[in-house]
Parts: structure tokens; sequence; C-alpha cells
């Protein structure tokens, strides 16, 4: 149930974009509607008495895009509209006049936010939805490219540039081909010199975080052309040889079968050689090796903003994990019934094994343990005899924010454990994403897990607290203290013990311990 909905109209360069996001009690913000309309404001402009405008063509673009939204807005019930104009309409000369023109057609007030402003939401969206505490940021239009710098998750730095994808389109192609080689290498030396004159850039060495079309759009043909198996590309990853090889792949390609070209969006044929090179280069001018993706941008960073704005910072850039699993639970009709003390189990459990030196204890570990405790085997809610294999199908192709996607696939893998050979059947796409110390890691936890979910098995929270003793150098006790019958427990713990007992590299005896006995 949506308290609140909330319109975004971004008039940008090269698209009018309209999105529709609900709102609920939560503050989840659920994407309802998200339409496109092309705009090429960059083309549209002219000179007139020695100033730059938007001429009719462009202005009667912006009508007819605002037009369409605002029957789409009053279908949607829509309580909130934020209409913001960017780079194309900074730069026109007669922005107040077309501003002036769509409020008086369509009773739609355009906002035309700064240059600042809007390298400031972008990267807001990115540190609200990126557990990243410092990186460097670009969202590439059509007629400008913000660049950021944020350490500890507070931008310290921003820069728009006068260039985007569908200006150095004109400047440097126009009536060339579209992979002309001359024109190719004047472009990769412009944007080298734009970037190299930025000085608070030069080798930050942080990862460089990517938004807009285009972006997506190159992460899209990657994913195809490596078959990636996990989905989504909020958090997707590339190196600068990877986007070589993209580049590569749009400069060989015949420009009429570049729609040929799997994840590439026709409305972005002509631009995307563009785009490539410009985040290859800035990749190369910051020393970075890291090329992700965000989905999440300028029109998320104003919702997330509002929201925090008008009802007191309820989205905390630094609880990004915990409200993604939250919100799966709230979504998705999981039965969390004996949850907690499972957590309660499987962390007490982890933290004294730490304590004897079995593990070496790494905050990220004790939270992803939460998190796999919390929802295991969370797909019975589809299906009770196939949990596991429900759970893991969701868990890896959810767009979780604050997951990498390497963590995202560890949290699937070991909420979704029921045994080894499904563990082994669940990986046989992802060859090579783990270390054999990281697949040790992983079967650690699982078994953990899955020992932990054994003292609770008839559902009346008979046990208490536990106490693991190291006997020797290979043996172990576990002493289990209870005040109810234990007939399930002790049943299913001597079955699983092998799991934890894998985890210890020794064995376990277990000891259980009737409290109400010793009173």
């Amino acid at each position: 149930m949506h308290t609140e909905r909330i319109a975004v109209i971004d008039i940008g360069s090269n698209t009018i974009r309209l999105v529709i996001y609900g709102i609920n009690e939560y503050f989840d913000i659920d994407e309802l509607h998200n339409i496109k309309a092309p705009a090429r404001l960059a083309e549209c402009f002219e000179t007139n008495d020695a100033q730059l405008i938007i001429n009719t063509i462009g202005v009667q673009r912006i009508l007819e895009a605002v037009q369409g939204f605002k029957v789409i807005i009053d279908q949607f019930e829509v309580t909130t509209v934020k209409a913001i104009a960017t780079a194309a309409m900074r730069q026109a000369a007669n922005h107040q006049e077309i501003i002036d023109y769509i409020a008086k057609e369509t009773d739609i007030q355009i906002q035309l936010i700064s240059e600042e402003q809007e390298a400031n939401f972008g990267q807001y969206a990115v540190t609200h939805t990126m557990i990243l505490e410092d990186a460097v940021t670009i969202d590439m239009g059509g007629a400008s490219t913000e660049i950021t710098l944020f350490t500890n998750k507070q931008m310290r730095h921003y820069i728009s540039l006068p260039f985007g994808t569908v200006s150095l389109k004109e400047q440097f192609f126009k009536d060339k081909k579209y992979n002309d080689s001359e024109a190719l290498a004047n472009l990769q030396a412009f944007l080298k010199d734009q970037f190299k004159a930025i000085e608070w850039l030069k080798k930050s060495k942080l990862p460089l975080i990517a938004m807009g079309g285009s972006a997506r759009n190159i992460a899209n043909v990657h994913q195809r052309r490596v078959n990636y198996p996990l989905a989504g590309i909020h958090g997707y990853s590339m190196s600068n040889d990877a986007l070589e090889e993209t580049l590569q792949l749009f400069t060989n390609t015949d420009y009429k079968k570049m729609s040929d070209i799997d994840g590439l969006s026709n409305d972005r044929i002509d631009i995307i050689i563009p785009a490539n090179i410009a985040f290859l280069e800035l990749s190369r001018e910051i020393k970075s090796d890291d090329f992700v993706i965000s989905t999440q941008g300028l029109r998320e960073g104003i919702i997330i903003h509002y929201l925090n704005e008008t009802y007191n910072m309820p989205i905390d850039n630094q609880q990004i994990k915990v409200r993604t699993i939250s919100q799966i639970a709230r979504k998705l009709p999981i039965n969390v019934m004996g949850s907690f003390l499972r957590i309660n189990f499987c962390i007490n459990l982890y933290q004294q094994m730490c304590q004897l030196g079995i593990f070496e204890y790494d905050y990220e570990q004790h939270t992803e343990l939460e998190f796999a405790s919390y929802l295991y085997r969370m797909g019975a809610f589809i299906s009770s005899e196939s949990d596991s294999e429900h759970t893991f199908y969701l868990l890896s192709n959810m767009n979780l924010f604050g997951f990498s996607h390497k963590r995202r696939l560890r949290l699937a893998l070991i909420a979704s454990y029921r045994n080894k050979s499904l563990l082994k059947q669940h990986l046989e796409d992802f060859e090579g994403w783990f270390t054999s110390d990281e697949l040790n890691e992983i079967m650690d936890m699982c078994g953990l897990l899955k020992f932990s979910v054994a003292l609770n098995n008839s559902h009346t929270n008979p046990i208490s607290h536990l106490k693991l003793i190291r006997e020797n150098v290979d043996n172990y006790c576990l002493n289990i203290y209870h005040d109810r019958p234990i007939i399930a427990e002790k049943y299913r713990t001597s079955r699983h013990k092998k799991h934890l007992e894998r985890a210890l590299k020794g064995n376990l005896s277990l000891n259980f311990i009737d409290t109400t006995q010793s009173e």
C-alpha cells in the first residue's frame, strides 16, 4: 500500500523521461512506471541575436512529451510531481520562456537544476544504494558530463563538463563515419586532456561509478558477451580491458548491424562510442580498474533526497543492507517465525568459534550470517519441497542494494543451503568466482547455519544458550542448555552435527543440560 506517489520528469539532452514511484509507510521506493521520449535537444540549438537557444522543434518535443506524461500522471493519481531540466536547458538563453510556456500549457512547473545540484543528486543516489565509502562518479548525458569525488560518502569535489554523448558526436563525427579512425583519435585526445585538467581527479585510484543510459547499455552488452550468470546490472563491475573490448566491438561492427548487438538500445547506437571512450579514458586517468554500474542516478537521488528532507532522514546511507533485507521480508510472503532465535544461535556460535581461534572475526562475515539466517530457505513460500532452489534463484537474481554481485551470490548460497551436492549444483554457472579458500569459508558458514536451524527444530524455543568447549586439539564439546523437552532438537542436531564438525575441523560431542533439573 503506497502512502505517496511521486512522479519525476527528467528533461535531459538525449531523452525526456517520466518515472513514477510509489512510497510506502517504510519509505520503500517502488518504481511503478518508466517511460521515455526521444529529445536530442542538443541537436535543436540555434543562434539568435548571438545567443544560443532551443529552437521551436526542440520546444515542441518538450511540450509533446510533458503533455503525454501529464495524462499518465493523472491516471496514476500522483501526489507530487518533480519536473527537472538539466544541461540542455541550462545552456539555452530562452530556458525561462520555455519553462513558462510549458507551465501555461500543462500546469507542470519545471525546475532548472544547477550543475552542482545535478552532480549532488547523482552521487546521493549512489551513496544511498552502494556501500562504497570512497569513489569517483560519472553521469554522462547528451550535453553535459557530471563528475564527482566522494569520500566517507560525502561529496568533496564536483565538476560539470560542457559536453555529452550527443554534443561529442556532433563535434567529432559530423559528416564522418561513426567509427572514423581520425575522429576516434581526436576524441580520445580531447577527453584525455579534459580529464587531465581536473586536478582533484589525478591518480585518485578509486572505483569509478557510472550512471545513465549509456553506462547501462555498455554493461548490458558486456554481460551478454560473457554470458553473465546473474541478473541485474546495479553493482556490476567491469575492468578497463572489458571497456576496451566493448569499444572494439562497437567500432568494428558495421553501422547497419549495430542494432544486432545484444543489449544495445537502438536510440544509443550513434552515441555509444563517445560514451565508451569517455568511460575508458576517465578510468585510465584516475588509475582505476574497477568500473562499476549504478542503475540509481539523478532521478533516484531526487526522490531519496526529497524523502530525507521531508520525513527526517528515513533513508540512512549506513544501513543500506539492512533496509534491503527488511524490504525483501516485507515484499515477499516469507515465514520468519523463529528467525531471530536462529540468528542468535548462529551468531553466538560464530563468535565463540572466533574466540577459540577457529575463525578470524570479520564484521562483514558476521552481518552476512545474520542476513542469511534471517532469509534461510525463504523460497518455501513457493514450494517447501524445493525451497533451497527457489531461495537461491530469488536471492541471486534480485537487485540487492548494498551488495556487490559476489556478495549477493554468497548470500544466496548460504541462505539456500541444504547439502553439499546442491551447493555444487548452484555453483556450476559460477566457475572461477571464488578461490578454494573462499569456497571453504562459504561451506563453513553453510554448516554453521544448518546446525543452528536444528537447535529449534520443534519451533518451541526450548534452548536458552550454548557453550562451545575445546577439549583438546581435535575434539570439542557443545553444552546445550534447555528448559523444555528437546526430543526433536536432539534428533536433528545429532544428524546435523557433521556440518558443524566440518567447520570445526574436529570431532564434536553434544551435551544437553536440562536447566530445570539443576535448580
